[in-house]
């Protein structure tokens, strides 16, 4: 299918773009100790202006000490531009064009902190201090131009500084930036955009990332308030406005960082609501993992620009391939988030991941070739296997796929079966393809035994063998006849009915809520897991939101004979809790697995 509108030029100034894809600024935490840039960060950008990208937005980028958390890069002195120089030569060499963006966080970085920061807030900041502020932006942007890159973007988005003075129940100021009119509201980011502008070349375009629409606060700055700003800007020397959604009430796994349980495209509308009534390009922001929806959006005038961020994490050849016709071959994101946004937030994560692309990251690395090809025994056609089995491939190994029943895909064919999941089970689908397109032997139906080992003589074996389900230690399991498993309810072998709880609140919990949600069932209660992602509950909470009864979180464990005290063993620990007696629900779904088995890593 050809792609005409998506892959035409646009020009922004003086700068020609040769297609309309922008890779967003995402936090990929590869800075290095706050202030340097290693071989990781411009190989990952470089690999992405090779893949075809358009226009390569590195993530934001501190401008001062006051908000530079130990999460993000900085520039603000010369050491920072020498670091980043590295990034703009790579991108430049591999064919792609380079932007920035700008940025002071305001409150939103401040569990982040270190000792070197100092929490800044509308309401915190001096007269004296926010004229400080907007020439040490435009500093940064002077840095930027020093540093090679092609354009700035100067980020107002998702309750940072410059989002904070806009919206009316952030600022309390009482003078001329407080909130009593839009025109104080707007007068910091005016100022800043005009400083900034100052201080980059004539032909060079400056872009602005703001919210399509504000919301989940006290009070908002309204669309018709948003279009009157982005006239102000335009006039003030802004080239494209680049509407993303969400803020910090918001979660960033809502809309930030949007999971799968949004629709491709969710933000479209109020985009292209305000695109009709202003005059500068529009980039739009809202999970676009399809070519094809991408180029219908520039088509049909609701966007001039489209920005496809995790999906060419998870693909960084996601441009070539769609602009060759070779969509089939796109290995697409799944919006699971585990590794884009969990990794930001787990401190012990060096950089963020990908759950469709284990090289996100460490492009640098490369592909090494082996001295001496191995003929490798990956035993589970799962998502795991599947996709162990392609890089050993690729590296230039042999590997042979062992699968007990009788197709590919595991368990990610059955977390398909969950509500708005499809994707996983595409997913996987899609690595059982490639392994084919690539001549690995998939053997389904084979147990793997020590004979079967000793018979094929293996020079490795890799187990990918997934979980396995492990029952709790709940008085009265073993006889109750109204006690199912999540997989056996996803399957579609059983099905619970009446009031149902789910002992679990991962995942697998809060997806099987939904699906019996979905299917009928009137009252569902999914057990609390303190460390359960706010992903999965957001998810689970936003996909029952429709129904008169939607799932709800329960700290209480089913004791199905309801004793003077019951105790519940979690599978996870060896830890017994005594807990207070419980009625008997109609039914009962358990949701909790163990791996299988934990193999050592051996390198190949």
């Amino acid at each position: 299918m050809s792609y005409d509108a998506l892959f035409s030029p646009i020009k922004l100034r003086g700068l020609e773009l040769k297609n309309r894809v922008v890779l967003p600024g995402m936090n990929t935490k590869m800075v290095k100790n706050k202030h340097d840039v290693g071989e990781d960060l411009p190989a990952y950008h470089a690999a992405r202006a090779a893949g075809g990208c358009g226009l390569n937005i590195v993530e934001l980028v501190s401008i001062c000490p006051e908000c530079h958390a130990y999460l993000y890069l900085g520039l603000y002195n010369e050491h920072h531009r020498d670091e980043l120089r590295k990034v703009t030569d790579a991108i430049h060499a591999a064919g792609g064009k380079a932007a920035v963006q700008i940025w002071h966080g305001g409150f939103v970085p401040e569990e982040f902190f270190d000792k070197t920061n100092k929490l800044e807030t509308p309401d915190t900041l001096t007269v004296e201090r926010i004229h400080e502020i907007v020439k040490q932006f435009g500093y940064s942007a002077k840095l930027a131009v020093e540093a090679g890159f092609d354009a700035l973007e100067f980020h107002g988005a998702h309750t940072y500084l410059p989002h904070e003075f806009m919206n009316p129940s952030l600022n309390k100021r009482t003078d001329e930036y407080g909130n009593q009119s839009l025109e104080n509201r707007c007068r910091f980011n005016l100022e800043v955009i005009r400083e900034m502008r100052k201080n980059m070349p004539e032909d060079m375009p400056l872009l602005m990332r703001l919210d399509a629409i504000d919301e989940m606060l006290p009070a908002v700055t309204t669309q018709d308030e948003t279009v009157q700003f982005i006239n102000w800007a335009a006039e003030a020397g802004v080239d494209a406005i680049d509407l993303s959604r969400g803020n910090a009430r918001s979660l960033a796994t809502v809309y930030e960082v949007p999971p799968y349980n949004l629709e491709p495209g969710f933000n479209m509308d109020n985009i292209a609501a305000i695109k009709a009534r202003v005059n500068i390009p529009v980039i739009g922001v809202g999970r676009i993992v399809d070519p094809a929806l991408a180029d219908q959006l520039i088509r049909e005038g609701k966007i001039d620009m489209v920005a496809v961020g995790r999906a060419q994490l998870a693909d960084p050849e996601w441009c070539n391939k769609s602009k060759e016709g070779r969509e089939a071959e796109i290995r697409r994101c799944i919006g699971c988030t585990e590794g884009c946004y969990d990794k930001v937030i787990d401190p012990k994560a060096k950089h963020i991941t990908c759950t469709r692309n284990p090289a996100l990251c460490l492009e640098y690395k490369g592909l090494p070739k082996p001295e001496t090809a191995k003929n490798v025994m990956v035993i589970g056609a799962g998502i795991g296997g599947l996709m162990a089995a392609e890089y050993l491939k690729a590296r230039g190994h042999n590997p042979t796929v062992y699968e007990a029943t009788d197709a590919p895909g595991g368990h990610f064919v059955l977390a398909g079966k969950a509500p708005k999941k499809q994707a996983f089970t595409d997913a996987v689908m899609w690595d059982a393809e490639e392994c084919k397109r690539m001549g690995i032997e998939i053997k389904t139906g084979v147990t793997v035994t020590p004979e079967l080992i000793k018979e094929v003589k293996p020079d490795h074996v890799i187990v990918a063998t997934g979980a396995h389900f492990v029952k709790p230690n709940i008085p009265g399991l073993d006889t109750a006849a109204d006690v199912f498993v999540a997989e056996d309810v996803l399957a579609g072998k059983a099905m619970p009915h009446g009031e149902t709880i789910i002992l679990g609140g991962g995942g697998v919990g809060c997806e099987t809520a939904q699906f019996l949600i979905e299917h009928g069932v009137t009252d569902v209660r999914a057990s609390w897991t303190p460390s359960v992602s706010a992903t999965r509950w957001a998810c689970c909470a936003r996909c029952s939101s429709t129904s008169s009864t939607p799932a709800r979180p329960s700290r209480r464990a089913a004791a199905l004979r309801s004793p003077p005290s019951a105790t519940t063993r979690s599978p996870m620990r060896s830890r017994t809790r005594p807990r207070r007696p419980s009625r008997r629900p109609a039914t009962l779904t358990l949701s909790s697995s163990l791996p299988a088995c934990t193999p050592a890593r051996r390198r190949i």
